[in-house]
Parts: structure tokens; C-alpha cells; sequence
């Protein structure tokens, strides 16, 4: 039908640096970047006789898993920055995410890894999933 929107979608177009560095070398083979903010900002109660309040909340945490190739370079920079960070009693880098065929985006000033990940060897390659916190990023949940 004439008139219906269309659009793309790859992948290989989402950037995502961690201490401006690009990561997004040797990206896993099915989801590559998962963004989940930590908690609500908005909580919701209500009195016993019907009265109800919002209660707004500070943002806060947002959990990012970044999932590469076991074979992947990047495996190594992630592995330096965090035992960097940890031999330093905690430092802190910038984190920036972007989908660049869409509107999605995501900025924050200050984040950490949490551990190093899991890691499997069996007959085939497999993948290793980083967990980052970013502390109340910049962020837009957009389209294409």
C-alpha cells in the first residue's frame, strides 16, 4: 500500500563508548546493548480511606549490559578499565550510547562496571555480557 511508513534498523549502527572509548568491535550475536533504569522515579500509595499521593523520586541508576563476542578486543579494554577503577578505590568514566538509523540516546557523566562477567569455553565461541551502572544518565527512549 502506498503511503505506509517504512524504515531500518541495523545493529552495526548503535555506538557505545565507556571512558570515550568505542566498544561496539566484535558485538555479540543477538542483543548487543540492554538499557534498564534501576527503580521508579514515581511510586504510587494510597490511604485506607480512597486518599492517594504520588511520591517522586530523584532518578538514579540505569543498568546497561553490553554483550560482545568472547573473541571480541573489547573484552580486554572493559577487563583494564575496571581493574583500573578498582586498584584506584573506584573510578569513574563517562558513558554515551546512541542508535544512529533511530532516535535513541543515552549520555551520563559517571559510571562503573560492576564485576567482571562470566565467562563459558566450550565447542564454539560464546559471548561475555558487561554489566555497567550509569548514575542518572541523559537519556531518550526514541524510534526510527
Amino acid at each position: 500500500m502506498i503511503g505506509k511508513r517504512s524504515t531500518a534498523y541495523s545493529a552495526a549502527a548503535i555506538t557505545f563508548t565507556l571512558a570515550t572509548l568505542d566498544l561496539m568491535k566484535g558485538i555479540g550475536a543477538d542483543t548487543v546493548l540492554e538499557i534498564d533504569q534501576e527503580g521508579e522515579t514515581v511510586t504510587y500509595a494510597q490511604g485506607l480511606d480512597g486518599e492517594g499521593v504520588f511520591s517522586f523520586h530523584p532518578g538514579g541508576g540505569t543498568r546497561v549490559k553490553l554483550t560482545l563476542m568472547q573473541t571480541s578486543a573489547a573484552n580486554q579494554v572493559l577487563t583494564a578499565l575496571y581493574t583500573t577503577s578498582m586498584a584506584n578505590e573506584g573510578l569513574l568514566y563517562p558513558c554515551y550510547w546512541q542508535d544512529r538509523k533511530g532516535t535513541s540516546s543515552g549520555i551520563g557523566a559517571s559510571a562503573a562496571i560492576t564485576k567482571l562477567p562470566p565467562e563459558k569455553f566450550g565447542k564454539e565461541a560464546d559471548t561475555n555480557t558487561w554489566e555497567i551502572i550509569v548514575h542518572d544518565p541523559a537519556r531518550i527512549v526514541g524510534g526510527h
